[in-house]
């Protein structure tokens, strides 16, 4: 049985790994919170919007834009949202091998990594990300939505890839903490088939025009889209990570009753032992106190 100092050693080092994980996992809730309300202002002003899409695409005839110009699928390119650290159970390698899984799907398929975690994946297996956005899905800010939406949207524009896919882990509805793919460009009608139907009016005036106006919401839809995936991914990844140092924390508490068991075992066990030793000894002066007499 191992001895009371160490156990007690023990204890004190699931102690202090319990502080820790108690307060990662309040860091991690706290910053979950703080970003669903950006999610939630995101979805309805991010509804709204395709919403007005779908209905300038489906009742002019006479609009068009670059974005809607189908292309021959030569090039693919996968944009890889992941966390910069562990510690979040098995988030970022969960969407990791279902990024890899469609990119070896798609021959010769550019990578576009956000998150060191998915830079490092990709470079230890020898495929080396075309851009890696640094300090990106830590902030989720609009703005930082906006640069990167540019960057992908220049790519589009510049005939450096056919075709632009956003791989992260959803926050939202059936899919929520599981990997997920979002087709970004081209643009196709197919992807207003799940949007409602605006209110019926009698006629809707487009100032200037409706080609001006779809001109305005295309990019903020882009924008939007890009901005609702990076909060998503955000929040999916301090979810995993609250719930894994919570875990972490209720095998702590079990490992500490098993100590205590442990020490309160080993410290009876030692009492035990110094009383045996004491009543060994007691015996033994007596013996020697009635040779003494007997001589």
């Amino acid at each position: 049985m191992p001895k009371t100092n160490e156990i007690r050693h023990h204890i004190s080092a699931v102690e202090q790994t319990m502080k820790i994980t108690n307060a990662m996992e309040m860091v991690s809730s706290n910053r979950m919170r703080q970003v669903m309300g950006h999610i939630e202002q995101n979805n309805m002003y991010f509804t709204n919007v395709r919403r007005m899409m779908r209905e300038i695409l489906t009742s002019t005839n006479d609009v068009s834009h670059p974005f809607f110009e189908s292309r021959p699928n030569e090039h693919s390119t996968f944009v890889i949202i992941t966390g910069d650290k562990g510690l979040c159970g098995g988030h970022n390698l969960n969407v990791l091998n279902y990024a890899l899984k469609r990119i070896n799907e798609t021959p010769g398929a550019g990578i576009i990594t956000m998150g060191n975690t998915a830079d490092d994946f990709f470079r230890s297996r020898g495929m080396m990300p075309d851009i890696n956005f640094l300090s990106i899905v830590q902030d989720p800010t609009l703005k930082r939505a906006r640069e990167v939406a540019r960057d992908l949207t220049t790519l589009f524009e510049n005939g450096l890839t056919d075709d632009l896919r956003i791989v992260f882990t959803s926050f939202l509805g059936e899919t929520r903490g599981k990997p997920v793919e979002y087709h970004l460009l081209p643009l196709m009608l197919s992807d207003y088939d799940d949007v409602m139907e605006a209110e019926t009016l009698s006629e809707i005036l487009y100032h200037p025009s409706p080609q001006k106006v779809l001109d305005i919401l295309i990019p903020q839809y882009l924008i939007g889209l890009v901005f609702g995936v990076m909060v998503q991914a955000y929040a999916s990844e301090h979810f995993a990570r609250m719930n894994a140092m919570r875990s972490a924390t209720d095998n702590a508490e079990d490992i500490l009753k098993n100590l205590r068991i442990q020490y309160n075992l080993a410290r009876q066990s030692t009492i035990t032992n110094e009383i045996t030793e004491i009543s060994g000894s007691t015996e033994i002066m007596k013996g020697d106190a009635q040779y003494e007499q007997y001589q």
